[in-house]
């Protein structure tokens, strides 16, 4: 099966500060639902960035909180759907006005000021790429479930998107909004996974994704509570729609690299670097095994 195209660089190799540089307008995408947590720091660090032409679409998929107060603090465009998350970052595509679409999520935010000039700089080098697929990291005040749950992630896709197995750039990702329209956009009454959806099918028509390692901060799964509530929704949707078509990774092979990560390596990282989260990782990948294998099981 044919997997995502990925252009591996450190950004800095072909980053470059440009005077005069054309900046497009940037669509930032955020679906909400009881965001109040991560919200503002996630909208602020947008706004702070030096770049000038920016757009926020945000869309309230039910929040009792005060999401859509802190969204409308700092400017967005506020729409509302209750629904499938595929649906409501479909929506928020479809109101957005940029030639650049950054599908975002509410606990991401940004760094530094300069990070969405060097990101678009980047993309703008690679005429056949549809995606700025983004380095994920967690905060620096992040707890040890949270670090443990992106060294994981990152570990496994990583192995993979080198390896030329599977469909990549989703999650935080800048897209061309023309590649997304090319493709039909976001699959219609997906749910979560709705990123290897549009990921899927931009790798079916040979599109460049370009991994961007400038990373901005994810701060998720700060609970076991939160994590399996997660883990519970991805399962869900993965065995309607077929975990092998979503991600185009074949399931012996995913459970063998979980399974190797997730153990192995991340215990002789325990014992050689002297990480605490390290030892969190197994805790993570059991959970996941469990909630994985109940929700095949079970109807």
């Amino acid at each position: 099966m044919k997997g995502s195209k990925i252009i591996f660089k450190p950004w800095a190799d072909y980053y470059a500060e440009n005077e005069g540089f054309y900046e497009p307008l940037v669509s930032f995408v955020i679906p909400v639902l009881n965001s109040e947590r991560t919200l503002e720091r996630c909208l602020k660090s947008i706004i702070c960035q030096n770049y000038q032409r920016i757009e926020i679409i945000v869309v309230d998929n039910g929040s009792t909180d005060s999401s859509v107060r802190i969204a409308e603090k700092y400017g967005a465009k506020i729409y509302y759907h209750k629904g499938l998350l595929g649906d409501v970052r479909r929506l928020g595509i479809e109101k957005s006005s940029g030639d650049l679409i950054a599908l975002w999520d509410s606990d991401i935010y940004i760094p530094h000021p300069k990070w969405l000039l060097r990101g678009v700089n980047t993309l703008n080098k690679f005429s056949k790429a549809s995606t700025l697929w983004v380095l994920t990291a967690p905060p620096p005040d992040a707890g040890i479930l949270t670090k443990a749950y992106n060294w994981f992630s990152w570990a496994t896709m990583l192995f993979f998107a080198k390896e030329g197995v599977g469909f990549w750039g989703g999650g935080a990702s800048i897209f061309r909004r023309k590649a997304i329209e090319d493709v039909g956009g976001i699959t219609k009454g997906i749910d979560t996974g709705e990123d290897y959806d549009l990921a899927r099918k931009l790798a079916m028509k040979d599109y460049e994704v370009i991994f961007y390692n400038d990373p901005v901060y994810h701060d998720t799964h700060d609970t076991l509570t939160e994590l399996i509530r997660k883990d519970l929704r991805r399962a869900k949707n993965f065995k309607k729609v077929g975990l092998a078509n979503l991600t185009g990774i074949p399931l012996r092979e995913l459970l063998t690299v979980n399974l190797t990560f997730g153990i192995y390596l991340s215990l002789k990282n325990l014992f050689v670097k002297k990480k605490i989260y390290f030892g969190m990782v197994p805790i993570v990948l059991l959970l996941r095994l469990i909630v994985y294998s109940l929700s095949y099981l079970l109807r």
